[in-house]
């Protein structure tokens, strides 16, 4: 019985014929930070495609800005695309007792961060417009190396309104992004004072 119930699920790629092109990549790639570490390929298949399963429902996935990029597509289609990024090295995945969990390689991470920072970024500015702290408090808990990239857009492109919000984000923050939230208030402190603010 304990022997049966221990056994990891298998995992058995097929891209053949997947024909991915860049855009389609990105999306994949995009789709798959919302899943790594917390579930395997058929569920970013699934979130891909835009499906109704029970699982992804109840995970929320269906407000998430991949839900349905793909949804054009097939899902034996789509499975095949995502299985090209895993056998071309861009994701890969481990297993969390019996059953694998999607992640990314250094190579997927290195082309997703830019991606990722931008969308936790325009999540940020939407707080600003709406006096919502999420993002502020949910940046905390992220890869210091994404914080600081958001941090470094934020320091580029938004004024001193966003200031309540890089408060509310240090408290909960490390030394270091601490650190580098101060540098981004006096960024956009000097470059108010040179008339140069472009607004967030």
């Amino acid at each position: 019985m304990g022997r049966k119930n221990r056994s990891r699920v298998p995992v058995y790629l097929n891209s053949e014929d997947a024909n991915i092109t860049p855009e389609e990549l990105a999306i994949i790639l995009h789709g798959a930070g919302t899943v790594v570490h917390r579930g395997g390929r058929s569920l970013l298949v699934k979130l891909l495609k835009g499906s109704r399963d029970k699982k992804l429902l109840e995970l929320g996935l269906d407000a998430d800005e991949s839900y349905g990029a793909l949804s054009h597509l097939t899902l034996d289609a789509i499975s095949r695309k995502v299985d090209w990024t895993i056998e071309e090295g861009f994701l890969s995945y481990y297993y969390d007792w019996r059953n694998p969990l999607l992640m990314y390689t250094e190579l997927g991470w290195e082309l997703e961060r830019p991606q990722a920072a931008f969308s936790k970024f325009k999540k940020f500015c939407n707080d600003i417009e709406t006096g919502e702290f999420r993002m502020a408090e949910r940046m905390a808990n992220m890869e210091n190396e994404l914080q600081f990239d958001v941090i470094d857009l934020i320091a580029q492109r938004c004024d001193e309104r966003c200031f309540d919000h890089l408060e509310a984000w240090s408290k909960l923050a490390t030394k270091r992004i601490r650190k580098k939230i101060a540098w981004a208030q006096r960024t956009i402190s000097s470059r108010k004072s040179d008339g140069m603010s472009d607004g967030a």
